[in-house]
Formats: C-alpha cells, sequence, structure tokens
C-alpha cells in the first residue's frame, strides 16, 4: 500500500519529535559529564542525528543547552517546592539539601552555573535561577518561625554549603571518598539547627 501525504505527515511530525527528544536527552548527559562547554559533536553523536538537525530543531546549541539548563533548575525548584509541603520543616530543609548537593556533584553543567563559573547566561535561566533562590529563601524562612534553624543563618548560607563537597578531593593527605560529601553536609546541618550555641559572623 502507498502512503498518502496524510500519512506522511504524522509520520515525520513523530520522527522529528523522536529527534528532538532524543537531542534534549543527548544534551543532558553532555552537560552533566562535560559542562555547560560540551561539543556540538558531542551531543549530536549521543543522540545519534546529524548536526544540521540540531540547528533545525533548536536554532543553535546555545538555545538547546539554555532550554536544557532551565529545565534542570525547573525540576530542582519542583523540589524545594515539595519540600514546602512537608509538614516537618527540618526534614524538608535537610532533604532539600542533601537532594540539591547531590545534583550538583552529578552534574558539571548545573555545578558551573550554581558555582558562577558560567559567565554570559541567557536571561531566561538568571530568572529561574533567581526563582529557585526565592523558593529556598522560604525554606529557610518556614524553618526558622519553626524553631528548628538558627535564627542567623540565610538561603545565601544554604546554597554556599550545598556547594562546599564540590571541588577538591583531597587535603593534607586525607581524600574524598564516595560518601564524604554526605558527611560533609551532616556535619553541616548539626551547625544549622536551632538553637544557635553562638552568633555567626556577619555576612560578606
Amino acid at each position: 500500500m502507498v502512503d498518502t501525504a496524510a500519512d506522511v505527515a504524522p509520520k515525520e511530525r513523530a520522527d522529528s519529535r523522536r529527534k528532538r527528544l532524543r537531542l534534549i536527552e543527548a544534551a543532558r548527559a553532555a552537560i552533566a559529564e562535560h559542562g555547560l562547554q560540551a561539543s556540538t559533536t558531542d551531543i549530536t553523536e549521543r543522540a545519534e542525528v546529524g548536526v544540521g538537525t540540531l540547528y533545525r530543531r533548536f536554532g543553535s546549541k546555545e538555545a538547546l543547552i539554555t532550554d536544557v539548563l532551565v529545565d534542570g533548575l525547573a525540576e530542582i525548584q519542583s523540589w524545594a517546592e515539595a519540600a514546602l509541603d512537608d509538614p516537618d520543616p527540618w526534614a524538608a530543609l535537610s532533604g532539600f539539601l542533601v537532594a540539591f548537593t547531590e545534583a550538583q556533584l552529578a552534574n558539571l553543567g548545573l555545578a558551573e552555573f550554581t558555582s558562577g563559573k558560567a559567565h554570559e547566561l541567557p536571561p531566561e535561566v538568571v530568572a529561574r535561577g533567581a526563582t529557585l533562590a526565592e523558593v529556598i529563601d522560604r525554606l529557610v524562612r518556614r524553618a526558622q518561625d519553626h524553631g528548628v534553624l538558627r535564627a542567623d543563618v540565610t538561603w545565601r548560607d544554604l546554597v554556599l554549603i550545598s556547594i562546599a563537597p564540590i571541588g577538591g578531593t583531597e587535603c593534607l593527605g586525607a581524600t574524598t571518598g564516595e560518601g564524604q560529601w554526605r558527611r560533609t553536609i551532616a556535619i553541616a546541618l548539626d551547625g544549622l539547627r536551632g538553637p544557635a550555641a553562638s552568633t555567626l559572623p556577619p555576612e560578606a
């Protein structure tokens, strides 16, 4: 049976959607492994499509990376918003901090963004990051209102703690193992609990 024009069009649309999804998944993997400077070739080879397909679907590699980064930040924001619905403010805050830290450890591109190593980011990425910071601030204030988080901690302290395990892997002969970041965050969480035993220096 010969396909009619009406039959061919849906098949083309379905194929186009599949290629778009493959490019998005490939870009996520490439960004996680290589950071925001992941190459066009790496993305297209992972997606098993040509470079022209990437440009037809997204216009540029940068536009694809922007879409992926915005989606990733939106997912993390959803974690924070879900934490706000947790009836236990301390479990919500600590659970989010662990998940946020783990996400940055697993994704080099995300870590580059959160640590400020990425420059000249599109406004939609900057805006999404600012919205995420606002939700984290609400998590912090709610925990303080319930007396489980020391009153002098800010959302900035929380996000800076989340990047503490990222970076060096050795100090004075002590090396980080696979689970060291969990120990680091657990120690930090003990210091975040309220009421505070000391007064924090002023913020920089």
